[in-house]
């Protein structure tokens, strides 16, 4: 059975989330993301009457049913999710798919400027699986190419004369008063600061609106956890101290996901699996938040909280790609359990293994630099993945100040010492604790070194730098004093030396432990 196609997708998703510091857009515009093909092209291009429509099979996929052999609906929406959207069509009769296309991206200008989708148009061939299999491959094949040969305008062009929007920099075409929007589509006063009118982008406009949809909806999924808690809507209200000034960008991936998809035999079986991995997520976010919740009054230690804020706040939760924003004092402790949840298979769920980047920043940094370090970090997480499937690893930069964009850049420069590399992970989560790169045993040798007086674990900091005479003489002196270094179950070979060769190349643990002495919780808080 051969139908008509359109496959559409999202694009530079992490550029229009993460396109400034302000998390109230950031929220809104992960919510447009997310929702923009059920309230856009379901709820307002896909209606009975339009382009030759009579009826609309929207709800049959999220039954795990499959295409019906006689396609009789004349649209039949095959799945959402994962920034995709994929309809079918009779391959009989007039061809309204051009015109669906445009009238959808035409939408979009008006009502949420700034994102951009991508459309293909193709033939799909229902079965048997491997003609499935081969006509999404040529369709997914065409996206791509139209990806890299397209590139469309969704702002309106600055002239020079224009005023630029203080959020993102785009013209400034909205005049947002106190609770109104002139000359806007939308309506949000949420902008305005001390009653001022002022000028701001069409984008900004609605993506603070979707603000408080996003807002509602994430607690109202989740409101048998929470009960009295609450989510963040600022960046400094996640904890932070008056004397700090770092939360953490956290970005998780589950690994090989592609693949997964791809062999799919079906409509149904795709659609499946996809809702399988997002129910995950959300079930693995949900213990996350249990945990927070049991442990809540414990970070009174070491956070400033109030009127029951959380510190985290999740902005892309749903499918295998998750991102949230934590107090950086919580940031390594909620990415383990979150994979560690992720992997959790009980009660027929899916395991899903993952990897993930952490990058540790000031609340002032450009907000889509420190989410790309966090996707670069989770590159480098996923290079040792690959040779071994199955597992979860994750990687985390400490950002003190403008560094080198690119953690080559970043470990080049900041971490190579005389004798090799002193950044040792990326780290595995989960899997056998005697593996040598397990994150428990990092985080034991930080627990280790804080009992250390501070200008001793800060001068060996230094000494790792140094040769290995230095190092001798800083050991044999640690001993004079009555003093030892930590004594980590298979680390004993860095316990004298500081450094051990492995995987070919000189690296030791103690930088990476001394770093996260200030960015891991109590043992109560855990």
């Amino acid at each position: 059975m051969q139908v008509r196609a359109i496959l559409f997708d999202t694009q530079s998703i992490q550029r229009y989330i993460f396109s400034n510091n302000r998390l109230k857009t950031n929220i809104g515009a992960s919510y447009i993301v997310s929702h923009v093909f059920e309230d856009v092209l379901l709820g307002e291009i896909l209606q009975p009457g339009k382009f030759g429509l009579q009826t609309v099979d929207d709800e049959s996929w999220k039954l795990d049913k499959d295409v019906p052999e006689d396609l009789t609906a004349d649209c039949y929406v095959a799945y959402i999710g994962g920034g995709n959207a994929l309809l079918l069509f009779p391959d009989q009769g007039v061809d309204y798919r051009k015109e669906i296309v445009s009238a959808f991206t035409e939408r979009l200008l008006i009502k949420y400027p700034g994102l951009k989708t991508g459309a293909a148009l193709g033939m799909l061939r229902l079965d048997p699986p491997e003609d499935f299999q081969a006509s999404m491959k040529e369709l997914y094949g065409e996206l791509k190419n139209n990806q890299f040969s397209l590139f469309p305008l969704v702002n309106v062009m600055n002239t020079g004369l224009t005023l630029s929007c203080e959020v993102n920099g785009e013209v400034a075409n909205a005049f947002v008063t106190n609770g109104e929007v002139a000359n806007a589509f939308v309506t949000n006063g949420s902008l305005v600061k001390n009653g001022s009118p002022r000028f701001f982008s069409q984008e900004v406009v609605a993506k603070a609106e979707a603000a408080d949809k996003a807002d509602k909806v994430l607690q109202d999924e989740f409101k048998e956890v929470l009960g009295k808690y609450a989510f963040p809507k600022e960046l400094d209200r996640l904890g932070q101290k008056e004397t700090e000034n770092d939360i953490a960008v956290v970005h998780i991936d589950g690994n090989n996901m592609g693949s997964r998809f791809s062999n799919c035999a079906s409509l149904a079986a795709r659609s499946k699996l996809s809702k399988q991995v997002a129910d995950n997520t959300k079930t693995a976010f949900k213990q996350l938040l249990q945990h927070m919740v049991a442990t809540y009054d414990s970070y009174s230690q070491f956070l400033e909280l109030s009127d029951y804020v959380l510190p985290i706040r999740p902005l892309i939760l749903g499918g295998d790609d998750i991102t949230f924003v934590c107090n950086a004092k919580l940031a390594l402790l909620y990415t383990k359990k979150f994979m560690e949840y992720l992997m959790d298979d009980s009660s027929g769920r899916l395991a899903i293994d993952s990897c993930a980047g952490i990058a540790i920043v000031s609340t002032s940094y450009p907000f889509f630099r420190a989410y790309e370090l966090a996707e670069q970090l989770c590159d480098e997480a996923k290079k040792i993945s690959r040779k071994t499937p199955g597992t979860s690893w994750l990687d985390y930069a400490i950002l003190h100040g403008e560094q080198a964009p690119t953690i080559e850049q970043i470990r080049a420069q900041e971490y190579k010492g005389t004798l090799g590399d002193m950044h040792f992970g990326p780290y595995q989560v989960g899997g056998t604790a005697n593996h040598h790169y397990n994150i428990d045993k990092l985080l034991q040798a930080a627990d280790e070194i804080k009992n250390l007086p501070p200008n001793k674990y800060k001068e060996l900091r230094s000494v790792l730098q140094h040769t290995e005479h230095d190092i001798k003489r800083f050991v044999e002196q640690l001993h004079h004093n009555g003093l030892d270094l930590p004594m980590v179950p298979g680390w004993e070979m860095y316990k004298d030396n500081l450094w051990d060769k492995t995987s070919g190349t000189y690296k030791t643990p103690f930088i990476d432990a001394i770093e996260i002495i200030d960015y891991i919780p109590p043992k109560e808080a855990r």
